[in-house]
């Protein structure tokens, strides 16, 4: 296994890597993962870091983020191929695939509109990268999750905003509820895993690369924006269950009213 202060040797010629990440569904468990692809060498068992080909590398992270590092368009089609036989993880999103061209040799790291320039690439500098590629093409995911369940939660609050009631039926609102919920369970679940990696912890220049890529893919403002958006869905459902609550009590006072005035009518008609 490579030193994670160690340089990884490059092929001669080669200092641009070309890095495609994709997001699947739920969490990875890495140990059945490594287990199952046991073929590969293997770098860092977590996050997990195989070195598939020859310059090239893979990185997956538990939360769902596959990154490929300079891997051919054979092997990407083989391993997605192979991922479908596993069975120790979700569906892959092919709608949030990201990419990113990471330049080796330059006299200063630095991260750019597109491009990740670094001195040298290094363990600790292949996990950094790949974790904020990672994470951003989750953060794809989510986003998407949280939109659609807002748009689904979007007539009940509409409902209630312009005729002053649920104009759904009480299975339908509860359906959507339940929609809204799970997605932000989901959510919640996964986005306590997005913390900063500990290499930042040993090193000022690796803190440094960490913080430009946080500000690049604005992870901070995207884990921001999706939390109060969690917090709405979460406050709109308590008032919607609220609103049925007291529209069931209203109808069974109604219920015991009725009761009472056939009890009457049936007593004086006898």
């Amino acid at each position: 296994m490579i030193n994670k202060r160690e340089n990884i040797p490059l092929l001669k010629g080669v200092n641009q890597f070309d890095l495609i990440a994709d997001y699947f569904e739920g969490q990875i468990d890495l140990k059945a993962f490594r287990a199952h692809f046991k073929q590969y060498p293997v770098l860092s068992a977590n996050p997990l870091v195989f070195e598939p080909e020859a310059g090239a590398y893979l990185y997956i992270e538990k939360f769902g983020g596959l990154v490929f590092w300079n891997c051919s368009q054979e092997f990407i089609a083989t391993l997605l191929e192979e991922i479908e036989t596993f069975g120790g993880m979700g569906e892959r999103v092919g709608a949030v695939r990201d990419t990113l061209t990471v330049f080796v040799g330059t006299e200063s790291d630095r991260v750019d509109f597109s491009e990740v320039w670094i001195q040298d690439l290094n363990l600790d500098k292949l996990k950094i990268i790949s974790l904020a590629l990672a994470q951003s093409v989750a953060l794809d995911y989510f986003e998407g999750s949280v939109k659609r369940a807002m748009a689904r939660f979007s007539p009940v609050m509409k409902g209630l905003s312009q005729h002053g009631k649920l104009i759904l039926k009480r299975l339908e609102t509860l359906k959507t509820i339940g929609y809204a919920m799970e997605i932000r369970a989901t959510v919640l679940d996964n986005l306590t895993l997005f913390d900063a990696p500990p290499e930042t912890w040993e090193s000022e220049t690796l803190a440094h690369l960490d913080s430009d890529l946080f500000d690049h893919f604005d992870i901070e403002e995207r884990h921001s924006a999706i939390q109060q958006k969690l917090t709405y869905l979460s406050d709109a459902a308590a008032r919607v269950m609220d609103v049925l609550t007291t529209r069931k009590s209203h109808q069974l006072e109604w219920i015991v009213i009725v009761l009472i005035a056939l009890e009457v009518i049936f007593f004086l008609w006898k």
